[in-house]
């Protein structure tokens, strides 16, 4: 060590010995290095430590997901059935017993978003599960559906589990639906509580026992289906592939359904489409859900085409926000059909644009006219802009080979709309039903309630008028009741009529009656055919004979005693419905030319 000729005077002065200080202080620079190479080494090993916790970290929770969905003391070896299934080429129809698993807890769930119709499943399901009804499952059900674990999610959940109702070690049950069931936890815990259930009921013995009952839905599906071209159409629209089409029939599910898709091992998608009864028929004495051609025609391409839509529309995102001004036009029609933000909206837009092309390209410019005129008359304004934009889709594949290339083009759409003045005409059309498309904008629509003043029987025509008060007071409240001698001086063009009574006993029922197209006598109702009987009760909408754009809506019966509490009949998705003692003995749509509806294929 060298000192400095300062240092060594210092020490003389001091009588320190300068060898010695150099002994001492080379210790301690020795003892100092090797104080903070240990430290330097410990902070190192710290540090290490933390960053091998944080990548473990990030696997656990990567992993989080399938642990969270795999753990489970309840019946861990639980394990459905395997389907009732058919293959049609590409497209697979089924009854899946993961989905009636789901239906038959959101049946004693009082679900309403299930089938109106009256069958002898509906009625078995709900006698096997009924000592079920205070379940776990059901009570957990109720709560997560209030908070968003509604329509389209449950059943799209579903789709992820396999037959045990576990998440396979590959599969991610998207975050979208996790959020909406209130995180990981919730959703375990009601998939846990669903092996639980289907442990506890024997759900297998159920669907075993059931089995030609599935077999004779899918066989009356694949009857109407073999000759459609309902998959080559699809493939040939979109232009991209996906790995497999599955039709789910659920007949518990309401009429129409949903279009969820999973992602297979390959990177494609399995397509599905979830979708319930539109009618019932009698097959062997037994009576069954009925799925009629048209019905799966529209719903299979509807459906479908969401798994192709609905992640393109989320690639284009950003453009297609730009635009949201558009939904504020038509909120109150979207909202009251559940489309609740501007991206769903454009999606429904899009897909019914699409399923309409399709209609025109495989049965012709009347169906397509229809259909047009209902996408219209049920709110979706838009969808005759993005028809014409789809007709050079079609015109210029060679430029355009895939429908995601082409979305561009659909931006633009509603970029020019946006920049349109949208005055009331551009909403106004000639009402085409069906009932429920009369009350579409209530806070918007002036309407006129025509009570009865001849009714035979006065005390049950005082009653009648009770009864509509609570409907007015409940659902109409804004709404002008008149009397039907009132309404006999009156123009109520501007108006959505509902009139209640017996042709005899409303007056203006009895006015206007040659222009309906149905009659309703004491013995009879004359409609697509004669029903012979009593105790029937008709409700129809068409349009209102003073104005073809506003609609009417006639709650009428044989008997007057039949009016009161009639609207606890089901009724709204279609034009009319004849039922009696509750039982719906004809429902359906009429054929529409301007102000002459007719029945369709009326039996002289």
């Amino acid at each position: 060590m060298y000192l400095s000729g300062t240092v060594r005077n210092f020490l003389r002065r001091m009588g320190l010995n300068e060898t010695k200080y150099k002994r001492e202080s080379k210790a301690y620079m020795l003892h100092k290095f090797e104080i903070e190479r240990n430290y330097f080494m410990k902070r190192k090993i710290f540090l290490s430590s933390l960053l091998l916790l944080f990548i473990f970290a990030i696997f656990i929770y990567s992993n989080k997901q399938n642990d969270v969905f795999k753990k489970s003391e309840l019946h861990s070896n639980i394990n459905l059935i395997e389907g009732v299934k058919e293959s049609l080429g590409t497209l697979n129809i089924t009854v899946d017993p993961k989905i009636e698993l789901l239906t038959a807890v959101q049946q004693q769930a009082e679900y309403d978003v299930l089938s109106r119709f009256d069958f002898d499943y509906k009625e078995e399901m709900n006698e096997y599960f009924n000592t079920y009804k205070n379940h776990k499952v059901v009570k957990t059900f109720n709560k997560l559906r209030i908070r968003g674990f509604s329509y389209d999610a449950p059943p799209n959940v579903m789709l992820y589990l396999s037959n045990n109702l576990t998440v396979d070690e590959n599969t991610k049950i998207p975050d979208n639906l996790i959020a909406r069931a209130s995180g990981e936890k919730k959703l375990s815990s009601f998939i846990n509580e669903l092996k639980d259930f289907s442990y506890e009921s024997d759900f297998n013995k159920l669907y075993e026992q059931n089995i030609p009952f599935y077999q004779a839905m899918i066989d009356n599906v694949y009857d109407k289906t073999k000759d459609m071209e309902l998959i080559d159409s699809l493939d040939s629209y979109y232009g991209m592939e996906v790995n497999s089409y599955n039709l789910i029939l659920s007949p518990l599910l309401h009429a129409g359904g949903y279009g969820p898709k999973v992602e297979a091992d390959n990177g494609l998608y399995d397509v599905y489409g979830i979708i319930g009864p539109d009618g019932i028929i009698n097959n062997d004495e037994s009576v069954i859900p009925d799925y009629s051609s048209e019905a799966i025609l529209y719903i299979v391409w509807h459906e479908f085409s969401h798994s192709f839509v609905n992640p393109t529309t989320e690639k284009f995102i950003d453009e297609i926000s730009m635009y949201g001004d558009l939904y504020s036009k038509i909120e109150k029609q979207m909202e009251s059909q559940a489309y609740t933000n501007w991206q769903t909206c454009v999606n429904e837009h899009i897909v019914r644009a699409i399923t309409a092309r399709l209609i025109y390209l495989n049965q012709g410019q009347s169906a397509y006219d229809s259909t047009i005129a209902k996408e219209r008359a049920n709110g979706f304004y838009y969808v005759p802009a993005l028809c014409d934009s789809f007709a050079k889709y079609e015109e210029n594949r060679g430029k355009y080979p895939t429908f995601e290339s082409y979305y561009p083009e659909l931006i633009n759409v509603f970029k020019e709309l946006s920049e349109q003045e949208l005055g009331e005409e551009f909403f106004k059309i000639d009402f085409l039903g069906p009932i429920n498309a009369s009350f579409n904008n209530l806070d918007s629509i002036d309407i006129a309630i025509i009570m009865p003043t001849n009714e035979k029987n006065a005390e049950i025509q005082d009653e009648i008028y009770f009864y509509v008060e609570k409907i007015k007071d409940k659902f109409f409240p804004n709404a002008e009741m008149i009397k039907d001698t009132e309404a006999l001086n009156r123009d109520l063009g501007d108006y959505t009529i509902i009139a209640y009574g017996t042709f005899e006993g409303n007056t203006w029922l009895q006015e206007h009656k040659d222009s309906f197209p149905f009659k309703v006598e004491e013995d009879k109702i004359t409609a697509d055919k004669v029903y012979g009987d009593t105790g029937m009760i008709m409700i129809s909408a068409m349009p209102n004979p003073q104005n073809y754009k506003n609609p009417l809506v006639i709650y009428t019966a044989q008997d007057s005693e039949d009016i009161i509490e009639i609207n606890n009949v089901f009724h709204g998705p279609t034009d009319f419905i004849i039922s009696k003692d509750g039982e719906e003995l004809y429902s359906g749509f009429y054929d529409k030319n301007k102000e002459n509806w007719s029945f369709p294929m009326v039996e002289q």
